[in-house]
C-alpha cells in the first residue's frame, strides 16, 4: 500500500509540490529571523495560476499572535494599481482618453487654476507621474495637521490644498516625480466620470468580478484582522505617527488620508491575485491597452521606470519585474510579475524601521531568484 501511495504522489506531482512548499516556508522562516522582521508574508503564483501563500513571525509580538496568511497588512501605494486598472477600463469603454487634458474633467473647480501645469497636464501624465505635480503627503504643514486630528476625514480638495501654487519642477510630460497627488486627481476624475464613490466603483469593477474579498478601504481606523505595524516613534519613517500603530486592534493614527494614492489593507495573496488578473488581461482588456499600459518612462527617483500605474525593474540574473511597491508607517510591500517566467511574487512585512527597510527588497529578490527557472 505504501509503495502504491508513493507512486501516486510521484505521478501527480504531489511529492515535488510538498518539497517546494517546505523549501519556501523554511526560506521565509530563515529570512524573518535573520532580518529580525516582526512578521512577514509571501505569495507565489506560478505560471499555471496556482496560488501558494506563506507567513512567518509575529502579527503581534507583544500578545504572541503568530502571523498568518489571513492577516491583513497595509498595502501603501500598491493601491495605485487598482486606480490605474479602473482608468484602463474607462479608456476601453470610451468614457475617457489617456491624452485628455485634466481641466476637461476638473477645470470647473475654483482651485484648479492653482495646480502646477494646470492647463497642460493629461490623464496619462497623472498616471505615470510626469505631470510636474509634487507630493502633498510629505509636506511639513500636512504632517503637522495630520497629527493634530488623527480621526479626521480628509476630502480630496483638502489634500490638494497643500500643493496649490507650488512651482512645478518641470513642464508637463518632461520629467518624473513620484506623487500621490497625481492619483488623488485620478480618483476625482473616476468619480466624476462614473458618478460613483471611488471605493464603490472599485468594488463593482475590480474586486467583485475577480472574486477578491479581502481588500479593505483604509477609510476606517478599525479593520478586522490587521497585523500590528512596527516603527520607532519620532523616526523619519514614522511620519509623526504614535506607536504602536494599533491599540486594541484599532489604528490610533490616520489611515484615511491616502485615499486613491493607496488606500487599502489586504491579505497578501489577494494582492498577488490582483496583479495576476491585471497581467493576464482579466482585470481589463490588456491585449487592446498593453502598448499604453507598458509604455514606461525613466524614473530615476525610484531607480526604475514607470508605466501607467506600474513600476518596471530589470535585474541581472533575475530578469524583468513589473508591478508596484508600497510604504505606510509600520508596513512595507512589494509585488511584481516576473515577465520571463509569467509568475507573480508578493511580499509584505509589518515594520518600517530603517534596518528592515534596507534589508527588505534584497530579501524579496532572493526569494524570486530562488523560485524562477534557472537559465
Amino acid at each position: 500500500m505504501k509503495k502504491l501511495l508513493f507512486i501516486f504522489f510521484l505521478s501527480t506531482g504531489y511529492f515535488g509540490l510538498a518539497q517546494t512548499v517546505n523549501y519556501i516556508q523554511n526560506a521565509l522562516d530563515s529570512i524573518q529571523k535573520k532580518a529580525n522582521y516582526p512578521g512577514i508574508v509571501f505569495t507565489y503564483i506560478d505560471s499555471n495560476d496556482k496560488v501558494r501563500a506563506f507567513a512567518s513571525g509575529w502579527a503581534d509580538k507583544e500578545n504572541q499572535i503568530k502571523m498568518t496568511t489571513s492577516h491583513k497588512l497595509h498595502g501603501g501605494s500598491t493601491g495605485k494599481t487598482v486606480v490605474s486598472a479602473i482608468v484602463m477600463q474607462l479608456v476601453y469603454e470610451g468614457k475617457l482618453k489617456l491624452d485628455d487634458k485634466v481641466p476637461d474633467y476638473l477645470g470647473q473647480h475654483d482651485w484648479f487654476e492653482r495646480v502646477a501645469n494646470a492647463h497642460e497636464i493629461t490623464i496619462r501624465q497623472l498616471m505615470n507621474h510626469s505631470s510636474g505635480i509634487v507630493r502633498y503627503e510629505f509636506k511639513e504643514a500636512f504632517l503637522e495637521d495630520l497629527k493634530k486630528v488623527p480621526a479626521k476625514v480628509w476630502t480630496p480638495e483638502e489634500l490638494l490644498s497643500y500643493v496649490l501654487d507650488d512651482e512645478p519642477p518641470f513642464k508637463a510630460g518632461e520629467g518624473f516625480t513620484y506623487a500621490d497627488t497625481n492619483y488623488i486627481l485620478l480618483g476625482m476624475i473616476i468619480e466624476r466620470v462614473t458618478g460613483n464613490d471611488f471605493y464603490v466603483e472599485a468594488e463593482n469593477r475590480i474586486f467583485k468580478p475577480l472574486k477578491i474579498s479581502s481588500f479593505s478601504p483604509t477609510k476606517s481606523n478599525n479593520i478586522a484582522d490587521m497585523a500590528q505595524g512596527y516603527y520607532t516613534e519620532g523616526s523619519e519613517y514614522a511620519l509623526g505617527f504614535k506607536a504602536p500603530f494599533l491599540v486594541g486592534g484599532i489604528a490610533q493614527n490616520n489611515m484615511q488620508f491616502e485615499w486613491t494614492g493607496g488606500g487599502y489593507a489586504y491579505r497578501n495573496q489577494d494582492y498577488a491575485r490582483l496583479l495576476n488578473a491585471i497581467m493576464s488581461g482579466e482585470a481589463f482588456n490588456m491585449e487592446y491597452l498593453k502598448d499604453d499600459y507598458f509604455n514606461f518612462i525613466d524614473a530615476p527617483e525610484i531607480q526604475g521606470s514607470y508605466g501607467l500605474g506600474v513600476i518596471k525593474y530589470d535585474f541581472p540574473g533575475i530578469g524583468t519585474l513589473i508591478g508596484h511597491s508600497g510604504f505606510f508607517p509600520g508596513y512595507n510591500t512589494v509585488g511584481f510579475y516576473h515577465v520571463e517566467s509569467k509568475q507573480i511574487f508578493t511580499m509584505q512585512i509589518n515594520s518600517t524601521d530603517l534596518p528592515q527597510l534596507q534589508q527588505f527588497f534584497g530579501d524579496y529578490l532572493g526569494l524570486v531568484k530562488m523560485l524562477i527557472p534557472k537559465n
